[in-house]
């Protein structure tokens, strides 16, 4: 008896070893794309014509460059394994924001992509969420809007 004990405690140990590892979250790479900003905290950001929409584009060699509302913004995005996402040395144009709406977006944007943000990638929408904003993002081709100049 208890070598057939012995022998399905064994067998279970064998059979763990030989599953798949479950793979959780998504590539790194599927952040490379056209992003336009579709949502800060859940509401809508609407885009009055002929205006630009917010977004960024996230290339091969982790450069983002993007508009924020008023400015072109461009920098260096960092991931970590833990699913955290910042952009470092974020630079931008100097354009004074004649619009509350504009002025408002851009700050959002700017402030909270410069933070360590969680992200999320799921059907397309990539949210990010940091301790004050959650920003949520759809790819260019999806969301039908003009790239970000």
């Amino acid at each position: 008896m208890k070598k057939l004990l012995k022998a399905g405690i064994l067998s279970a140990f064998f059979l763990v070893g030989c599953e798949q590892a479950v793979q959780t979250g998504f590539s790194k790479d599927n952040l490379k794309d056209n992003w336009v900003l579709t949502k800060i905290d859940g509401k809508d950001v609407n885009i009055s014509e002929p205006r630009t929409p917010p977004g960024m584009a996230i290339g091969t060699d982790w450069k983002v460059a993007g508009f924020s509302g008023c400015n072109r913004f461009f920098g260096q995005v960092e991931v970590t394994e833990e699913s955290k996402l910042r952009i470092t040395a974020m630079g931008s144009t100097k354009m004074a924001c004649i619009q509350d709406d504009q002025a408002t977006v851009e700050s959002i944007m700017t402030k909270s992509l410069q933070k360590w943000n969680s992200i999320a990638l799921e059907n397309n929408i990539l949210t990010l969420t940091s301790e004050q904003h959650i920003l949520t993002f759809m790819p260019e081709a999806i969301s039908g809007s003009e790239p970000p100049q």
